[in-house]
C-alpha cells in the first residue's frame, strides 16, 4: 500500500508540473499573439492607405514609459493580461514602449531591437503617420542611443531621417490648416492665385532689393578702393615730396638757396670724369667776397648774410645754363664750368667780378660796395683729380687777393 501511495503522490507531482508549464506557455504565447501577432500578419497584409486609430490606452502608455519605466512596465504587464487585439500602428507604438522601459544604461542594444522592429513596420503605415511625433520619436530615440554608443555616422544618418520626418509632419499640419481655412470660406482657387501673386511678388520684389544691395554694395567697395588708393598714392606723394625735399635739402644751401659744398663736390667729380673720357674742355671758378670780415664787424651779421645772398644772386645771373655754381663755405662760391677753355672761362669771371663791382646796394640804409677776387682753373692744367682741380683754382683766388683783391687770376698764368 505505501508503495502504491508513493507512486500515487510522484505522478500526482508531475502532473501538476506540467499543467503550470502548459499554462505559462499559453499566456506567453497568447502575449506574443496579442502583441506581435504584426509579425506573422504583415506578410498577409496590404499598406495601409489612411491612417490607422491608436487605443488610449496604448497612447497614455507611450507618454507614462518615456517619465516613469517602471509605472509603464506594470501597465504594460497589465494591458498584455487583456483581450486586446492591436493594430500595426498600435504595434509600432507598443515597440517604442518597450524600447523607452529598456532604455537604461547597459542595454542599448535591446532599445536599438525594439526600435528596429518598429521601423520594420513602416511600409505597412502610411507616410504621414509616421511623420507624426509619436511614430517619429522612434528615430529620436535611436540616434540618442547610437549617439551614447559613440556611433556619430549612424547617429548623425538617424537624427537627419527624424528632422526630415518632423518638417514633413510641419509641413502637412500647415497643409491642412490652409485647407480647413480653404474648405470653410470656399476660396482655394482665389487663395491660391493670391499665393501665387504674393510669392512672384516677394520674388520680383526680393530679386530687386537683392540686386539693388549688390549695386550698392559694389558702389561702396568701388568707392572705399578708390578712397583707400587715393589716400595711399596722396600719402606716397606726401612721401615722395618729402623724401625729395629732403634730399634737397642735404644738397642746398639754406642761406642763398645754391648747391652746397657736398652737392658741389658730387657733381664736380662726375663733370671732371665725363670731361676727361670725352676729351673735353672743363674749367672751374672760385670765388671769394673781398673784406667780408670788415662787412661783418662794421654793419653786423645780418648784413654780411645779406650780402652773401646778393653776391649769390648776381653771380648766378653770370651762369651759362650748363654751368654748376654752389656756395661752398662761408663767403666762399665755386662753379664749374663744362665745355669752356681757361679763355672762356676767364671771360665769365671777369663778366661776373665786373657785375658785382658795379652794383652799390642798400644794405639796412647803408651803401655798401662789393668786390670780388675769382681764381680760375682749366681742365687742361690739371687733371689728376677734381680735388687737385679746385686747389689750383683756389691758389689762383689767393693770388688775386694777394695782387690787391677785386681781379681774376688763372692758375696757368701764375704757374708760368
Amino acid at each position: 500500500m505505501r508503495k502504491y501511495s508513493w507512486l500515487k503522490t510522484i505522478t500526482l507531482y508531475l502532473f501538476t508540473i506540467s499543467i503550470s508549464t502548459v499554462a505559462c506557455a499559453d499566456e506567453i504565447i497568447g502575449q506574443q499573439q496579442v502583441f506581435n501577432n504584426i509579425d506573422s500578419l504583415s506578410a498577409k497584409q496590404q499598406k495601409s492607405i489612411v491612417a490607422l486609430a491608436v487605443n488610449n490606452e496604448i497612447l497614455s502608455l507611450l507618454t507614462l514609459s518615456v517619465y516613469d519605466k517602471a509605472a509603464a512596465q506594470v501597465k504594460l504587464l497589465a494591458l498584455q493580461e487583456l483581450p486586446l487585439t492591436v493594430n500595426i500602428a498600435e504595434q509600432y507604438l507598443l515597440y517604442i514602449v518597450r524600447a523607452n522601459i529598456s532604455d537604461i544604461e547597459g542595454q542599448e542594444h535591446k532599445v536599438i531591437n525594439w526600435l528596429n522592429k518598429a521601423i520594420k513596420l513602416e511600409p505597412l503605415l502610411t507616410k504621414k503617420q509616421l511623420d507624426t511625433p509619436l511614430f517619429s520619436s522612434a528615430y529620436l530615440t535611436l540616434a540618442d542611443i547610437y549617439a551614447r554608443q559613440g556611433e556619430g555616422k549612424k547617429a548623425y544618418d538617424t537624427k537627419r531621417l527624424y528632422i526630415k520626418k518632423y518638417f514633413a509632419h510641419l509641413n502637412h499640419q500647415k497643409e491642412l490648416s490652409v485647407k480647413r481655412l480653404d474648405e470653410k470660406y470656399n476660396i482655394e482657387k482665389k487663395h491660391e492665385e493670391n499665393e501665387l501673386l504674393t510669392q512672384n511678388s516677394q520674388i520680383k520684389h526680393y530679386a530687386l532689393a537683392s540686386a539693388e544691395a549688390e549695386r550698392s554694395e559694389q558702389y561702396l567697395n568701388i568707392a572705399i578702393f578708390i578712397a583707400a588708393v587715393s589716400v595711399f598714392f596722396l600719402l606716397l606723394l606726401r612721401q615722395f615730396k618729402i623724401s625729395r625735399a629732403l634730399k634737397l635739402l642735404a644738397k642746398t644751401d639754406s642761406l642763398t638757396l645754391l648747391p652746397n659744398r657736398g652737392a658741389f663736390f658730387s657733381n664736380g667729380y662726375n663733370f671732371m670724369t665725363r670731361a676727361l673720357l670725352a676729351d673735353k674742355e672743363l674749367s672751374v671758378l672760385m670765388l671769394d667776397i673781398d673784406n667780408f670780415k670788415s662787412i661783418n664787424d662794421n654793419f653786423g651779421h645780418d648784413v654780411g648774410d645779406s650780402v652773401i645772398c646778393h653776391v649769390a644772386a648776381l653771380a648766378s645771373e653770370t651762369m651759362r645754363s650748363r654751368d654748376f655754381f654752389a656756395r661752398i663755405g662761408g663767403e666762399e662760391f665755386a662753379a664749374i664750368l663744362p665745355d669752356a677753355s681757361i679763355e672762356q672761362a676767364h671771360a665769365i669771371a671777369e663778366h661776373m667780378r665786373e657785375k658785382i663791382q658795379d652794383d652799390i646796394s642798400m644794405y639796412k640804409n647803408n651803401k655798401i660796395r662789393v668786390t670780388v677776387s675769382i681764381g680760375i682753373v682749366s681742365i687742361a692744367d690739371v687733371r689728376e683729380s677734381f680735388d687737385s682741380l679746385l686747389h689750383a683754382a683756389d691758389m689762383a683766388m689767393y693770388q688775386a687777393k694777394i695782387n690787391g683783391r677785386n681781379q681774376v687770376c688763372s692758375f696757368a698764368k701764375e704757374k708760368k
